[in-house]
């Protein structure tokens, strides 16, 4: 379970920094269906299962938006640190400031 559920979680981070919304709910329905299937085949009660998924499901959703923030944020960080860097770089002419 453990296991499962970290895979669950570095999967879901992933997936917010590069697949879209449509793509990773799609994606994610069907993991958790798989997983569901293989707890029942364990032999878990089919509501054991269910719930489990629900779990699943949710933290994959938090876990994605949670990589969709920090990577947007990581995104704004640096282009704010390139145009920074542009905006404080003196233009060099080759001439010398009256003064």
């Amino acid at each position: 379970m453990l296991k499962s559920t970290l895979i669950v979680i570095a999967i879901s981070i992933a997936a917010g920094a590069t697949i879209r919304a449509w793509a990773f709910a799609f994606f994610a329905f069907l993991l958790v269906t798989a997983l569901g299937a293989v707890s029942v085949l364990k032999g878990s009660s089919s509501t054991e299962a269910l719930a489990s998924g629900l779990e699943r499901l949710v933290l994959m959703e938090i876990c994605y938006l949670a990589g969709l923030f920090a990577f947007s944020l990581w995104g704004h960080v640096q282009k704010r640190r390139k145009r920074n860097a542009i905006a404080e770089r003196s233009p060099v002419t080759g001439k010398h400031p009256h003064g």
